[in-house]
């Protein structure tokens, strides 16, 4: 999943409309911000700090990016002239002037020669364009009329699976409002241009991504439709291409700023609803999902959109803030929600699922969170037990209650698969099991509880939006068996609510059973509920991302829930008998001996990181002599995989000798060499 890390001011913008755009520098996190028209600075985003600047003698037309080729910076002035000056330039009007017939559109970046986009089309090399800049007879006139009628925007160089490049850019035609997508080729100057447009709606936002086959055109529409047109070398369709999804999540009714961040990844910025307020997005266009969100308390209708170096640098107003993201490996089940299947649907779903005002409807129900209070007012909050059922007799109760079947059917379920039952509607033809991931999942223990995560699951919510919203509520209700419930039925569970889980436990969980005596509790301290007993083990057994827990466990964790977890952890990895529960993993499908004490280092070292100030200056004596039992127990480890280094090689020797060969060669003759002497 794509996460946002950390969110910062980067520089300001003197003014919104003299704003020229971002490119690349030569240096790695390193951006060149043309902030106005006579003003550039060399901003490095990780610090931030600003490098260098420069004010320009006369006005920029556009953006100045970097030549690789050459090294140095190139600017346009006037439309018809380049000044190219390196870093150690101080005064960019000394740099002499190169004036061409041909009005320059844009200067476009590639990592190796800038190129030179003339504003009827063309294109070359920075270093071609110079050398025939003297050769050029074009009316002045007519290169005037260009610059007027013509509009060149968002102009990108992309890289095909074959190594062809082509060069993607959006000309917006003054006279007739018409914007067209423009596509071409670096390797035989073949240009195809798409129309965008769609009958009765407006576009919103527009960007060329890239995408598995090559780049791809990706639209938004004011009514909420996402098309996608690919841009590869035999495609042919037309524009705006093909419709793939809706957008919910923002306003479509304001503008939209789109970029291309990574294959697949595209970054969406926009107003909520109801105006309050704004979001970036990061939209996987491959499984139509958003997979990251960021909330703005203002919404500005002057935004821009520039990705480099993990970072999604956005102009909004006065400023330009940097977005700090990272995208983990995907998780499939995450992305396209958790338990959704299709036996979950009705007949009349299933007839529907394909209609696009279907979905829109569904999409638009699914935007109102609000539950109506007569929705359990009638259901029983806990369910009935067998026994407390009349069984049918004949007489006084005809037929039996369909409770008893259900739990029959669950306790035979029980006893072959790990699932539950989830509906009987038509007899044992309409009998639907969810299977389940986890033994221990006992599933939710009361109607109202299994309702919400019912819905949640068949409405498509990935594992971690359902969480975050059912730890949250369980965690203030002090629900700690439905907390114990969600982190057993779910394996991909955010860091930040991890880390809320993991003070939740200890805050519920008696020092006896963390003191170093998991499997005993002293006779003067009362036992806790036997959820509470499990929770801690259980949230600990969780797979997670060690940096990206470091930051909530400093937020969540004291220095005294520190000391209780370090002495757990040291029971869990060191008793043999003493294991977490067993769980399916993201990337292990159970915990043993030997992965519980994995899990209890991982732990153990991203708490030494979260807390390392603390540890430090700490003074307590038991804290200070249970850092001494895992430094013994580390170097204990240490010496003992010394001698494995010299027993690598030869077990790999081994393996690669007794590896099955296959007896019938691909070779079509083989050479061999015979010394008879």
């Amino acid at each position: 999943m794509s996460k946002f890390l950390s969110y910062y001011n980067l520089v300001s913008i003197p003014d919104p409309a003299e704003f020229l755009g971002m490119s690349a520098d030569k240096d790695v996190g390193n951006i060149i911000a043309t902030l106005a028209r006579n003003v550039v600075m060399i901003v490095n985003i990780r610090i931030p700090k600003t490098l260098r600047s420069w004010s320009m003698p006369e006005k920029l037309t556009a953006p100045v990016v970097y030549d690789p080729n050459s090294q140095k910076y190139v600017g346009v002035f006037g439309n018809h002239g380049l000044r190219l000056w390196d870093e150690s330039t101080v005064d960019v009007s000394k740099c002499k002037k190169l004036k061409f017939p041909k009005s320059i559109a844009h200067v476009v970046y590639t990592e190796k020669e800038a190129l030179v986009l003339y504003s009827d089309g063309g294109v070359a090399p920075l270093s071609k364009a110079l050398a025939s800049r003297k050769d050029q007879n074009e009316d002045k006139a007519k290169q005037l009329a260009l610059v007027l009628s013509r509009t060149f925007s968002k102009p990108t160089v992309h890289t095909l699976p074959q190594g062809q490049q082509v060069l993607t850019y959006f000309d917006y035609r003054t006279a007739t409002g018409e914007l067209h997508v423009v596509r071409r080729s670096l390797h035989n100057n073949a240009k195809r241009s798409h129309n965008i447009k769609r009958e009765g709606v407006r576009l919103t936002g527009h960007a060329v991504i890239e995408g598995d086959a090559g780049p791809q055109l990706m639209t938004i529409w004011s009514d909420k439709r996402i098309f996608m047109l690919p841009l590869a070398e035999r495609a042919h369709e037309s524009a705006p291409g093909q419709f793939v999804s809706m957008l919910s999540e923002l306003n479509v009714e304001s503008n939209l700023s789109l970029q291309g961040l990574s294959r697949n990844f595209a970054a969406i910025y926009g107003a909520n609803y109801g105006q309050e307020g704004a979001s970036l997005l990061v939209y996987n266009t491959q499984f139509k999902v958003v997979n990251a969100k960021q909330y703005f308390k203002v919404y500005l209708d002057f935004s821009r959109l520039f990705a480099h170096d993990e970072h999604i640098l956005l102009a909004m107003g006065q400023n330009i803030a940097a977005v700090r993201y990272r995208t983990n490996d995907e998780l499939l089940v995450d992305m396209l929600g958790s338990q959704m299947n299709e036996t979950h649907l009705t007949p009349i779903e299933l007839d529907h699922i394909n209609e696009e005002e279907s979905l829109e409807t569904a999409i638009k129900f699914l935007g109102d969170k609000r539950v109506p209070n007569s929705t359990f007012s009638s259901l029983p909050m806990e369910l009935p037990a067998v026994m407390q059922l009349a069984h049918a007799d004949g007489k006084l109760v005809p037929f039996e209650s369909p409770d008893i079947m259900q739990q029959e059917l669950n306790d035979l379920i029980k006893q072959h698969v790990d699932g539950e039952l989830v509906q009987v509607d038509n007899g044992l033809d309409e009998v639907n099991i969810t299977l389940m991931r986890n033994y221990f999942d006992a599933g939710p223990q009361n109607l109202a509880v299994q309702s919400i995560v019912r819905q949640l699951e068949r409405s498509g919510a990935g594992e971690q939006e359902i969480t975050e919203k059912l730890l949250t509520l369980f965690i203030k209700t002090q629900n700690s068996e439905h907390v114990l419930m969600c982190v057993r039925r779910y394996t991909n569970i955010s860091e930040h609510m991890l880390a809320w889980c993991l003070r939740y436990a200890l805050d519920n969980t008696p020092t006896a059973l963390t003191n170093g005596n998991t499997m005993e509790t002293d006779e003067d301290v009362s036992p806790a509920p036997s959820a509470n007993n499990e929770l801690l083990n259980a949230v600990l057994s969780c797979s997670f991302n060690s940096v990206a827990i470091e930051k909530y466990l400093k937020e969540r964790l004291e220095v005294s829930h520190v000391q209780r977890l370090l002495q757990h952890l040291y029971v869990l990895a060191t008793e043999p008998n003493v294991l977490l529960e067993e769980r399916p993993n993201q990337d292990a499908t159970s915990l043993g001996s030997l992965s519980t004490e994995i899990q209890a280092i991982r732990w153990v070292s991203a708490l030494m990181t979260s807390h390392v100030t603390l540890l430090t200056i700490s003074k307590d004596q038991q804290l200070l002599n249970l850092l001494e039992q895992w430094s013994d127990l580390l170097d204990l480890y240490r010496n003992l995989l010394g001698p494995l280094s010299t027993v690598m090689p030869l077990l790999s020797h081994i393996i690669a000798l007794r590896k099955r060969r296959n007896p019938f060669s691909r070779n079509w003759y083989n050479i061999e060499r015979i010394k008879l002497y």
